[in-house]
């Protein structure tokens, strides 16, 4: 009898450890389900449209916006990954649209936060090079948010997060750059579905609000900005109307960095597939004809020199107004580097221009070629060169890698260096260059990132610094040509060579876009970039839209170009040419 109980407590043991395996196997596969089932749910659409939008539904889309951005980058349980924040979004949308007043959405945002438990405030220590604060006033404001819904944020403004390696902003490999690489890509949507359209936009205004280096210096009230496009977003019925939509809301940025491109190239296709192969400048506020490329030189019914009036039976000017609705400029008048491949864009296989020649006006039929075969960046002539007048000259945009030490010891007798900064260079000469120039470490720049801990704060990192000790510099002019032209590198490189103590630069301002590019996509298989870090001078003075100030002036002129004259380069010879 007892040995029967032995084994039947045996089986008894065996059948309830079976049991309790089975349902452990069963919670876990329901809770993963359940975790697919909440990860998946919004996979094929929001399920949200919007009708009647009226003032109230924006101000509420507007508070909605900015409260969900701002957990976004502040809330532990949103920064350690374990949430979808998009699908939240379309959560929570419905119920935010349905309130009646500013009370219910403020009372509809704290219940729908409160909801993902208590967390901690932590301590941290200011930092003592803030260059710009964090913009979160607005959290303190009851009048606004409510007094419970001001409290909870202004609690979740204290958790000073620094690990973010499962964040939608992390940085990789200790870097100082943030990366936006776990932002969801949603290549393919529905372009009636308003819950995505609007995550688009709310993903990039809380970008721009949190992550952008220049956000105090982008000249429009970026809250102002979000209202204007939620209606322009919902509105937004089709492919292209939507990717305009959201070019245009990267040109109210004013970063010549900023740009859109799409997988499926609609916006390619709507730009047109053929380009008219020429450059061109805006000289004495005429568009003028500065170079043809080589390649189509015997093909091309235009001249250097020709001032191009209209395009297609249409002012050139008011083209150019329309195409820059949906283009970014750091500099209004700088327009150039941003048209060069859109101003002459076509999808048909020639382009009526109307010029002025030789005190006529004329129609010219500009036959036109597969954007892909024209390299409208196309340079003339080697990396470098010996001028009259024992005076070397160095195109940055033609140089090979490493090409430079070469060339620097080729010129290291001349009696004058000119940097031709127009091109883009195409070797890194930032820090190898002056260590040729400089007689010893010399800071150049002072750059700011993000402060981890405060989204939204940005903050000096360490100075940059060319250059070594070298009793052996060259002693020479070095003169620098600068134009609107002069762009991110470009402009870097010119803030290092002009801390030679014979540098002189010359020209125009350059175009204001410094630093690095951060790319990161929107729903619609659209990948966006803005420039990623603040660049500004050692006494700490913006560069962005303002461009790099030349030391001399120099502009051309209508008649140089007709005349095959290069007046800034002429001018530079003249400049390296005098005495020291």
């Amino acid at each position: 009898m007892d040995d029967k109980k032995k084994i039947f407590s045996s089986k008894e043991k065996l059948v309830l450890i079976i049991i309790t395996i089975g349902i452990i196997i069963s919670g876990v596969l329901f809770y993963y389900n359940n975790r697919n089932s909440v990860n998946t749910e919004f996979i094929k659409g929001s399920n949200i449209t919007i009708y009647d939008l009226d003032n109230t539904k924006i101000e509420s889309l507007n508070k909605l916006c900015r409260v969900w951005g701002f957990a976004k980058y502040y809330h532990p349980k949103v920064v350690d990954g374990s949430k979808n924040w998009d699908f939240e979004l379309f959560r929570i949308m419905p119920m935010v649209l349905e309130s009646k007043n500013q009370d219910e959405v403020n009372n509809i945002l704290y219940t729908w936060l409160n909801k993902f438990g208590e967390f901690k405030e932590s301590s941290y220590s200011e930092n003592d090079e803030v260059k710009i604060k964090a913009d979160t006033n607005w959290i303190s404001d009851e009048n606004y948010l409510g007094r419970e819904l001001s409290t909870l944020l202004i609690k979740m403004s204290k958790t000073y997060i620094s690990n973010r390696d499962k964040a939608y902003v992390n940085y990789e490999k200790d870097s100082v750059y943030p990366n936006f690489g776990n932002e969801h890509k949603y290549a393919s949507i529905d372009y009636n579905d308003d819950g995505y359209k609007l995550l688009a936009l709310f993903r990039y205004w809380n970008i721009i609000e949190y992550y952008y280096p220049y956000r105090t210096v982008i000249g429009e009230d970026w809250n102002k900005v979000l209202n204007e496009f939620i209606p322009k977003i919902i509105n937004s019925d089709n492919d292209l109307s939507y990717k305009l939509t959201l070019s245009e809301l990267t040109s109210r940025i004013h970063d010549s960095h900023a740009s859109i491109s799409d997988f499926n190239y609609t916006l390619y296709n709507y730009w047109g597939v053929n380009i008219a192969p020429i450059k061109f400048l805006l000289v004495e506020d005429k568009i003028v004809v500065t170079d043809i490329i080589n390649k189509y030189e015997d093909h091309c019914n235009l001249k250097v020199g020709d001032v191009i009036l209209e395009i297609n039976n249409k002012d050139i000017f008011q083209v150019i107004k329309e195409k820059s609705k949906y283009l970014s400029f750091s500099r209004d008048e700088a327009i150039v580097n941003g048209l060069s491949y859109f101003l002459f864009r076509t999808s048909d296989d020639s382009l009526p221009l109307k010029i002025e020649r030789d005190g006529k006006d004329l129609i010219e039929e500009v036959k036109c070629y597969d954007l892909q075969e024209v390299d409208i960046n196309e340079i003339n002539g080697g990396s470098h060169k010996l001028l009259t007048n024992n005076i070397g000259y160095i195109n940055p945009g033609a140089l090979d890698k490493d090409e430079i030490k070469v060339i620097m010891k080729e010129f290291k007798d001349t009696d004058g260096i000119i940097v031709d900064l127009r091109y883009y260079p195409s070797d890194m000469i930032t820090y190898t260059m002056p260590d040729y120039l400089l007689p010893e470490k010399t800071m150049f720049s002072k750059m700011t990132i993000a402060n981890q801990s405060i989204p939204g704060e940005f903050v000096y990192t360490e100075d940059f610094s060319v250059g070594k000790n070298n009793k052996d510099y060259y002693k020479g002019k070095i003169v620098i040509i600068i134009n609107e032209c002069t762009q991110s590198n470009a402009e870097f490189t010119t803030m290092a060579l002009r801390k030679s103590p014979n540098a002189v630069v010359i020209g125009e301002n350059s175009i204001g876009a410094d630093g690095n590019v951060s790319a990161f996509t929107l729903p619609g298989g659209i990948i966006t970039h803005i420039t990623g870090i603040g660049v500004y001078t050692p006494e700490g003075f913006e560069t962005q839209r303002i461009g790099i100030e030349p030391d001399v002036y120099v502009k051309p002129t209508i008649q140089g170009i007709r005349e095959g004259k290069d007046e800034l380069l002429e001018k530079a010879i003249e400049i390296a040419k005098s005495p020291n």
